[in-house]
């Protein structure tokens, strides 16, 4: 049910990812280093859901880069089922994202030149090669987001929640443990932000993913098992 946070989750101590004593700091021309992250913690267990918030450039970006090792923290920990990723090639670390961690982003990123189908079935094609069984894994998630009738539509031709749900659709082709979501209904009108945050909710709630949402939207935020505030490059509890 919209709006309604889940009792407890089902696996408790059971971690996909964590994160600890967390840095990220860049290079300043002009004074010491920028520092956006300053040892932070977080731990997310399987089938639980948590809304990352806070002011625009507090970081909420590079936290969900550093978690799905896109990104590579100046010091800390990022585990990912159970493992540190930080000693990985870029190779290694490529092919574990494929593998475990499905993205959403505010901007879809489909390929403009493929049809729904063929951009839903990219990571399982990068993982397997076998594209009889991509084919059929990205079919099933299109159908089951209603766009059984939208298969062989470019990105041209469908609306902009039409775009997103492939770009979920996308996210969970391999059966990731784990979803990340860097605002993915800020590009969106209320209703179909809506229907994208149903949507996640029911991968949430269906396949017991770990579910890190970062957002504006203090509609999606409140959806979540928990809530925690960026601020002062450090993760806080909010109220519920």
């Amino acid at each position: 049910m919209p709006g309604k946070k889940r009792a407890a989750v089902d696996r408790a101590g059971d971690s996909p990812i964590a994160a600890r004593a967390l840095v990220r700091s860049y290079p300043n021309a002009v004074g010491p280093p920028l520092q956006v992250l300053r040892g932070l913690d977080l731990e997310v267990r399987s089938g639980e859901a948590v809304a990352i918030v806070g002011a625009s450039g507090s970081g909420k970006s590079t936290l969900l880069h550093l978690l799905g090792a896109l990104d590579r923290p100046t010091s800390g920990t990022v585990l990912i089922g159970g493992s540190d990723v930080s000693g990985l090639s870029d190779d290694e670390a490529a092919a574990l994202r494929t593998r475990r961690i499905g993205f959403v982003f505010q901007f879809h990123h489909l390929l403009g030149d493929f049809t729904a189908l063929e951009n839903a079935m990219i990571p399982a094609m990068i993982d397997s090669g076998d594209r009889r069984a991509a084919r059929k894994r990205a079919s099933t998630l299109l159908e089951a987001v209603g766009l059984g009738g939208r298969l062989d539509h470019k990105p041209s031709q469908l609306s902009g929640g039409e775009q997103q749900r492939v770009a979920v659709a996308r996210a969970l082709v391999n059966e990731p443990p784990v979803v990340l979501a860097d605002e993915p209904t800020g590009d969106l009108d209320t209703a179909t932000s809506r229907e994208v945050q149903d949507l996640l909710f029911r991968v949430r709630e269906r396949r017991g993913v770990a579910l890190v949402v970062a957002t504006h939207n203090r509609e999606l935020a409140d959806r979540a098992d928990r809530v925690l505030r960026l601020r002062e490059g450090v993760l806080e509890d909010v109220p519920g």
